[in-house]
């Protein structure tokens, strides 16, 4: 196994701590590039699942790298009584734990500390390698989290003298896009105290910025790397998905001053996002954000603000907005039925985003709660999220699209999965009762055509 301060192509021995969804994708495109990993799990069901050629939830071409690193030999996994052997013989070690929202709002670190005392046992131990063991925070943490993994690694260590290196690294995966961004990403963000250890870092990713197995359709040229301090890495994590938070929220806030004035959010978007300065991307009106990241995340930089003194009002009223977004769902439902009590409901996609099962956060059961409550009978379709999957009083789950449908009195696009955009809508409003609404909370059909078959529309943000 070569050693860091050596030159050339170089193979190194990876830990990952946590074998959910940063950790496996991360470990599967080590394997990948030629390192070889060990991902470690307090799980036993998920080791076993991922020994057996399993997977624990969707996502795009990841069983495929999974399966291939573990014919290669260079991808294996180990439960929780593996710790002190992976860290015994690893260049590096990752972090990659869940760390769930608090009800202040700030991550739970909880998981992080466990793993940051077992590393500390496990290096008090002894290490097969010459070289200080490098512990990479793949973890969204808050800003401060790598003094504290190094204390908390300290204390885990008790008397014994440790040599290590705490690095922050964080992720900035798309859930339905993991392998591509993690192999092609447009940057590597690597906060560190220790120079040499931010050379180590570049080594590991070598072959990922310099792009050097790329395929024809692949980005080309090398990929930035933004070498740092600690805090700030852990800062440019936060910032870039508090920043994509509020520009949905922007565009819905504009989408809502369209409905009162007569004018086309889709318009506007074209217009302004055409202005380089603020570009097309993450301008889409609707039913707002989602998932395990924007919202996990703008909420822990607000604890964050608010545990230093300072009010974050811009975050706050990005939040708003969002929350917002939801209710208007809602509205136009009560608007056009007069009353939501003894009809059905169609939710079109419940994940939160196309691309995966993911349901954290997902607009589609704050709605279908909202519904529910109010006296509606809620029928979901999505094409990945299985009934098995979820178990709601609030809403039951149709096998396909046009048996959600039948007899509804509306319809919600909720998650823009090809299977939703692509509806047969003559059929769809054969099927509905009266009035045949649906409301496009993704702005994602046609309005002509939606209503050229039949059916009632309702977008966001067209006046």
């Amino acid at each position: 196994m070569a050693r860091y301060k050596e030159i050339g192509l170089e193979q190194f021995a990876v830990g990952v701590i946590g074998a959910r969804y940063v950790g496996l994708a991360t470990g599967a495109c080590l394997a990948r590039i030629g390192h070889w990993v060990t991902c470690v799990d307090k799980d036993p069901d998920l080791i076993a699942e991922l020994r057996n050629g399993g997977m624990p939830f969707f996502e795009p071409g990841l069983e495929e790298l999974v399966a291939r690193g573990k014919s290669e030999g260079r991808l294996s996994f180990e439960d929780g009584e593996a710790l002190a052997g992976v860290v015994e013989d690893s260049d590096a070690v990752f972090i990659a734990v869940g760390t769930p929202q608090g009800d202040d709002g700030a991550p739970d670190l909880s998981n992080v500390a466990a793993v940051a005392r077992g590393i500390g046992r496990a290096l008090a131990g002894g290490r097969g390698r010459e070289n200080p063991l490098v512990v990479v925070n793949k973890s969204t943490v808050p800003v401060g989290s790598g003094d504290y993994v190094t204390t908390l690694v300290r204390e885990g260590a008790g008397d014994a003298e440790v040599d290590f290196r705490v690095v922050s690294n964080p992720e900035f995966l798309r859930e339905g896009s993991a392998v591509h961004d993690t192999l092609f990403p447009n940057r590597i963000v690597v906060g560190f105290d220790h120079p040499e250890v931010g050379e180590f870092m570049r080594r590991l990713y070598g072959p990922i910025i310099e792009r050097s197995f790329a395929q024809r359709d692949e980005p080309r040229g090398v990929v930035p790397f933004v070498a740092t301090d600690l805090a700030s890495a852990e800062m440019i994590k936060y910032a870039a998905n508090a920043f994509l938070a509020v520009k949905i929220s922007f565009i819905n806030e504009i989408s809502n001053l369209c409905e009162i004035t007569g004018a086309d959010v889709k318009s506007v978007a074209t217009g302004i996002g055409l202005d380089e300065r603020i570009g097309s991307r993450f301008l889409e009106a609707g039913v707002g954000w989602g998932g395990s990241c924007f919202p996990k995340d703008v909420n822990a930089l607000r604890a964050t603000a608010r545990k230093n003194g300072y009010e974050p009002t811009l975050l706050d009223a990005a939040v708003t907005t969002n929350d917002h977004q939801r209710e208007l769902a809602v509205t136009k439902l009560e608007r056009n039925l007069h009353t939501l009590e003894g009809k059905r409901v169609t939710l079109l996609g419940l994940a939160f985003k196309p691309g995966t099962d993911d349901l954290r956060e997902s607009p589609s059961l704050w709605i279908a709660r909202v519904l529910h409550a109010r006296g509606a009978r809620v029928v979901g379709y999505d094409p990945v999220v299985a009934a098995a999957r979820l178990s709601s009083p609030d809403l039951e789950v149709a096998a396909d699209p046009y048996g959600a449908l039948s007899g509804a009195h509306a319809a919600v696009v909720v998650t823009e999965w090809e299977e939703v955009v692509s509806l047969d809508l003559r059929r769809a409003a054969a099927l509905m009762s009266a009035p045949r609404l649906l409301v496009d909370g993704r702005n994602a059909l046609d309005p002509a055509a939606v209503r050229a078959s039949g059916l009632t529309y309702e977008g966001f943000g067209h006046g």
